[in-house]
């Protein structure tokens, strides 16, 4: 019994440890790693431009943001990075005051992120968006992507945040668990073997 409980350990903490065997990497997009420390530093950030951005958010932008690019440019509507940068001092403006987007400095990660909102929006302008939407949901099926579970997985052009196993207890025990069900007295139901 002791060794399995050992086996059991061991594969949950390879789980854990990364993205395919890559140590640091919250996602490998065509062999091509973001770092947990990119994600962490582009998260923090961002977050006072985007107050509710989270990081499997900004995670999902980083994977998408290359093949939505690509298509961009391949229709004509590729953004700079001058146009990017300019994107996020407006909204640092409005969020944060003139004088303090005017001492912003954005990282190559927040860039990306810029690009990513200006490529989108290029392709809804295109002369066939249906046909240019159909070209980056084609690529991106092609692309091998992995993300490292502790940020979730990816799925419908997006990463979707991990969902706790079911022999996982919540914080509040098993109450909180059972949803409070069937108790009337204040006291909490008994554990279930």
């Amino acid at each position: 019994m002791r060794v399995q409980a050992v086996a059991t350990v061991l594969a949950g903490g390879a789980l854990l440890a990364g993205c395919a065997g890559q140590p640091g990497a919250a996602a490998l997009v065509d062999g091509q790693e973001i770092s947990t420390a990119r994600l962490a530093a582009a998260t923090d950030e961002l977050t006072p431009l985007f107050p509710e951005v989270s990081a499997q958010e900004v995670l999902g932008v980083l994977v998408l943001e290359p093949f939505v690019r690509e298509v961009a440019q391949d229709n004509g509507v590729g953004p700079s990075d001058e146009e990017a940068r300019a994107l996020l001092e407006g909204v640092a403006a409005q969020q944060l005051g003139e004088e303090a987007a005017a001492g912003l400095e954005l990282s190559e990660t927040a860039l990306a992120v810029g690009r990513y909102s200006l490529a989108a929006s290029g392709l809804q302008e295109v002369a066939d968006p249906e046909g240019a939407i159909a070209d980056f949901q084609a690529r991106v099926e092609e692309a091998d992507i992995e993300i490292n579970p502790r940020f979730g997985s990816f799925a419908d052009l997006g990463v979707v945040a991990p969902t706790a196993p079911e022999w996982v207890v919540p914080a509040g025990g098993l109450a909180d668990a059972a949803g409070d069900e069937g108790v009337t007295d204040g006291s909490s139901p008994a554990p279930t073997p």
